[in-house]
């Protein structure tokens, strides 16, 4: 069931005073999220520490409780699972590892370099495929929202992190309520546990917990970028999909003062662009032409060969020249090129395809005093501000898939139009396919672009986490200051 907004309240009286520390934010029940954790890893083996409360482990009927502090050492022994924890050891194809109401308990990877925080409980179970640990984390809704904010957003400033926290929840519910799934990369959100929560977005997600954006009674389509460039961008011109009247273009001077992506340039060899373009798409290309929107954004690429041509689309080609050259080049489709002297150079602005939320502008609105509302309302116009209904938490059987690798790092003057009428009642277009693995709404259909070869170059295969030595260029790294954001821009 739904927290009620008394137990909202207690939520926040009880959590605001341990905001800092890797810990659940409240131990009152709610909606849950099930979250494939570590999917990218080859993992073989871990180890689970409770640390607070004890842990219960259950399979099979069988059914012993684990003190905080002690360890729980996990191996995947052929197709089945091995638990020792103590003296006690169970072999199973299925292991529960509950944890205790409001507490969390940390995992430890031989792996990988350090560990993450996480709370709720864990399902652990063998790939059939290649027996390695599947490990599905079932979270606690907010608990996920201040971490995806942490992840996602970065920044200090409280009303910038609360419109993050309403549209990264708004994002996963729609993302469940159509039966997708979600992943931990910036192909989705970025989920990494309690430990990658700050302050900020802790409270940012107590303080709107259950709070959603919809459109005529429904989740929105709640899709973000790190900076428009000044100028955001329309669904249909980025993915070439129905208008939705709440993502239209529009000057953003609050991206523009403040994103450190305003403005860029990038130059490449013409004979090095050729070549790259020539491999990927599989003839020799000899000439390259853009046409533009009239927001100014790349909606289509010409290659032009000796003999063949070949259209594709301004987000593909931008996915084409990452996978090349690496992720900051051509970090938004909106650019412009010039041809000189044997070298093409492209200036442009924003890191992302520029649709809906600019996470910098949002932080520059926050810093000329805007609230978490009316920054809603800028990058939403004509969407409502309400609680969350049954229905749009109705996900109990739907996963949300997490690729934890290498972290990669979403046409007037600004009016706030109704900032003031937002309402809290009581009481959507569907995701795109980026690729035949996963579901995102950023780059949808544009990002695809299929060589001649049959191998698929998309968002997914230039932005996203590797596996089993993938060497595809990584782009923006999680935050280093308070002042960047994770979000690569996809």
């Amino acid at each position: 069931m739904l927290h009620s907004a008394r137990t909202y309240l207690f939520a926040l009286i009880l959590g605001v005073s341990a905001l800092s520390a890797p810990d659940a934010l409240s131990a009152a029940e709610g909606p849950e999220v099930r979250v494939h954790i570590m999917n990218s890893m080859d993992l073989n083996m871990m180890s689970v520490t409770a640390r607070n409360g004890s842990v219960q482990i259950i399979s099979r009927g069988i059914s012993f409780s684990v003190r905080a502090g002690e360890t729980i050492r996990i191996t995947r022994r052929g197709s089945e699972v091995q638990v020792k924890a103590g003296r006690r050891t169970i072999k199973s194809s299925f292991v529960t590892i509950k944890g205790a109401p409001g507490g969390s308990f940390t995992i430890q990877v031989p792996t990988s370099s350090g560990s993450r925080t996480y709370s709720g409980s864990l399902e652990i179970r063998t790939d059939r495929s290649n027996s390695e640990l599947q490990i599905v984390n079932l979270v606690p809704l907010e608990d996920y929202v201040a971490s995806v904010v942490g992840s996602e957003y970065g920044l200090d400033d409280l009303q910038g992190a609360k419109a993050m926290a309403i549209v990264a929840r708004t994002y996963a519910l729609h993302a469940l309520q159509q039966g997708k799934s979600l992943l931990d990369d910036e192909r989705s959100q970025v989920y990494q546990g309690l430990s990658h929560a700050t302050t900020a977005s802790r409270r940012a997600a107590l303080e709107t917990a259950g709070q959603v954006l919809k459109y005529r009674g429904n989740l929105i389509e709640a899709v973000y970028s790190a900076s428009n460039g000044g100028r955001s961008a329309t669904n249909e011109s980025i993915w070439g999909s129905k208008p939705l009247p709440y993502l239209r273009s529009r000057k953003d001077p609050f991206d523009t003062k403040t994103s450190p992506y305003a403005s860029w340039s990038w130059s490449v060899d013409e004979s090095k662009l050729l070549k790259a373009l020539s491999r990927a798409y599989g003839f020799s290309v000899k000439k390259v032409k853009i046409s533009s929107s009239k927001e100014g954004r790349v909606e289509e690429v010409r290659l032009d060969g000796k003999s063949t041509s070949r259209e594709i689309s301004g987000s593909s080609f931008r996915a084409t020249v990452a996978r090349a050259f690496g992720g900051r080049t051509l970090r938004s489709t909106y650019f412009s090129v010039k041809k000189r002297r044997g070298s093409y150079t492209f200036d442009g602005h924003g890191f992302g395809h520029g649709v809906g939320l600019s996470q910098w502008g949002a932080h520059g609105m926050a810093l000329a005093g805007r609230s978490f509302s009316q920054i809603l309302d800028f990058y939403y116009s004509g969407t409502k501000l309400e609680r969350i209904a049954s229905s749009d938490a109705d996900f109990s059987a739907v996963e949300v898939t997490v690729l934890s690798g290498p972290s990669q790092t979403r046409s007037s003057e600004p009016v706030i139009s109704n900032a003031g009428s937002r309402s809290l009642t009581g009481k959507s277009a569907s995701l795109q396919r980026v690729s035949n693995r996963s579901a995102t709404p950023k780059e949808k259909r544009s990002t695809i672009s299929t060589t001649d070869s049959g191998r698929t170059i998309s968002a997914k295969n230039v932005w996203g986490s590797s596996k089993k030595g993938d060497t595809d260029p990584k782009v923006e790294t999680k935050r280093t200051s308070k002042k960047r954001t994770s979000r690569s821009g996809w």
